[in-house]
């Protein structure tokens, strides 16, 4: 454990992880030695490295905070087949198992099919959470993956916030309604550009309804309540 612990501790010391942009994936420079960047979200990058079989390191950026939230949405959940399992976690990042298969962002771009059976896994797990008493926030096309003709979360960590999050039903929508329909009827490859132009026009939809201050009231009445 000493050995591994070292080995996370020069990842977090060499590699730059700094977000930008809330709203776009994290910038990363300088991967030190076996590493390899598996991932970027908004907030955070993902590592996986050769000696770590079945885990990965989820790190924040030097400027963005979320660890410890992560952390405890992880130990609510416990044990669940559609999620991850932490292993470790300290001020900026977590250890995690690795979950293997597609975004369905990628899923989309590869002309990959996502069969129902994903979405519905998917609800499954969403509904857990909600009796567990977290609310699934942030659920979209990169946060979730299929392996296998099935689904899961790989992304918590907005689950403790406490705003209606519309991201999954609009997800859900656009699936049942578009589609579904067209994929009996042909295969389904969307261009990485396509794709990217229909992200930054939802970002749009969500500025202007509100969805963007909603979140960031939250954020913000979860930091007094926590300096209270």
């Amino acid at each position: 454990m000493i050995i591994v612990e070292n080995i996370v501790q020069d990842l977090i010391k060499k590699v730059k992880v700094k977000s930008i942009n809330p709203l776009d994936p994290v910038h990363v420079s300088n991967i030190p030695g076996d590493w390899r960047l598996i991932g970027c979200g908004n907030y955070a990058a993902v590592f996986e490295h050769p000696g770590f079989s079945g885990k990965i390191v989820k790190l924040y950026a030097e400027n963005r905070k979320g660890a410890e939230k992560e952390k405890q949405v992880y130990r609510l959940l416990g044990d669940h087949p559609a999620y991850s399992v932490l292993y470790e976690a300290g001020e900026r990042h977590l250890i995690l198992k690795k979950l293997e298969g597609l975004t369905l962002y990628e899923a989309l771009r590869k002309g990959k099919y996502i069969p129902e059976r994903v979405i519905k896994d998917v609800d499954t797990a969403l509904q857990y959470a909600i009796r567990i008493g977290l609310n699934p926030t942030d659920v979209h096309g990169k946060n979730v993956m299929m392996k296998d003709g099935r689904g899961y979360v790989i992304d918590v960590s907005d689950f403790l916030e406490d705003f209606n999050c519309p991201r999954w039903r609009d997800f859900k929508k656009a699936y049942y309604r578009l589609y579904l329909p067209l994929s009996r009827y042909r295969k389904l490859k969307v261009p990485r550009w396509i794709l990217e132009r229909i992200r930054k026009g939802y970002q749009k939809y969500l500025r202007l309804s509100g969805y963007y201050k909603r979140k960031r009231h939250s954020k913000e009445t979860k930091r007094l309540a926590n300096r209270s």
